[in-house]
Order: structure tokens, then C-alpha cells, then sequence
């Protein structure tokens, strides 16, 4: 998957072209959720495969190559969805939770992940779930949460370095659980 793909690489890749950024919202239209991004947020990076777009931001930690993320992804779901009845799309939130899950899993060393609860982003009923691992030689800690909403899955990530406090996590959990999502 590419999101596996972008969050290993912005660890380590300080090159990559962002557009500059100070506090502001964030808003996409086209995958109908916005964002308020704590300051020092650089992006977005783009990335669509498929029925899956990808919005990734990064926050640098200077003087290094290690990054403080949160990517984005929104899957279609198409305009039957809508109508599942609510057993079924809880079902359907936590089967969409354990591929992402799985995919930070088989890209990390010493990987652990926490239990899967409940959270309400925007009005939607959700899961997240904590991890940690290591990649590159570095230890990282991270949430990922999957909300399902109107016809679209939304799967947000987010990975930090670990020992570094958990300031830059906490803003961007809170970032995250703040998010606005169309309905």
C-alpha cells in the first residue's frame, strides 16, 4: 500500500518537495473533510491509487530526517453504503481498521498495537488504535483512526518518533479527533 510507503519515507526523506505551511485549516473539498494543522505542518503530498486518495502533512524535527505525520486516506465506498444498516457499517469500520493496521505492522520492528476504541470524529462513529514499532533504526509511536461517513472510509495516520515527548502527538491526535467531515 502507499500509505506504508509514505510514512516510511517521510521519516527519513527531508528532500521531498512540501509546500510551506504556518497553523491553518486545511480543506478539501473533493474528499469533503478539513483540518486544523498545528503550526509547523508542512503540505499536503497527494497520492491516489485506485479508489483511495491520500492527503500526508509532515511536521520536521530540525536538524534531523525524522518527521512528525499525518496521512489522510479516503476510499470511496460508493452510494449504496449509505444506506447499511448501523451493526453492519461498525462491522465494516473495524474490517477497514485492520489492513491499515496491518500494513504499519508488516513495516515495523518490535511491532505492538494496543486494543481498537471507540471515538466520534465530526459526528461520525469511529475506531482508533495506538502502535508502536521501530523502521529505520528509529522507534516510532502512532494512532490510527477509521471513520466511515456518508459513502466514503476515512483512515488517518499518524506516527511520531518515540522518546522525543509526546507534545507533537498529542497536537496532531487532537488535530485529528477535531477534523470536520461532510456529511
Amino acid at each position: 500500500m502507499k500509505r506504508r510507503s509514505f510514512l516510511s519515507a517521510a521519516a527519513a526523506a527531508p528532500c521531498w518537495a512540501w509546500a510551506q505551511a504556518s497553523p491553518r485549516s486545511y480543506t478539501d473539498s473533493a474528499l469533503a473533510f478539513s483540518i486544523e494543522l498545528p503550526e509547523g505542518y508542512l503540505g499536503p503530498i497527494e497520492h491516489a491509487g485506485g479508489p483511495s486518495v491520500s492527503r500526508g502533512f509532515r511536521k520536521p524535527y530540525p536538524g534531523t530526517a525524522l518527521n512528525t505525520v499525518i496521512l489522510v486516506s479516503v476510499q470511496s465506498m460508493g452510494p449504496s453504503f449509505a444506506q447499511r444498516l448501523a451493526a453492519e457499517r461498525a462491522a465494516l469500520t473495524r474490517e477497514t481498521l485492520r489492513p491499515v493496521i496491518a500494513g504499519i505492522e508488516r513495516n515495523r520492528g518490535g511491532f505492538r498495537a494496543g486494543e481498537a476504541r471507540n471515538v466520534t470524529i465530526s459526528g461520525y462513529a469511529g475506531l482508533k488504535q495506538r502502535w508502536q514499532g521501530s523502521a529505520q533504526g528509529v522507534a516510532f509511536e502512532g494512532v490510527v483512526y477509521c471513520v466511515l461517513a456518508a459513502t466514503r472510509a476515512y483512515a488517518v495516520q499518524i506516527q511520531d518518533p518515540s522518546g522525543r515527548g509526546r507534545a507533537r502527538l498529542d497536537e496532531a491526535i487532537r488535530a485529528v479527533e477535531r477534523m470536520r467531515i461532510g456529511r
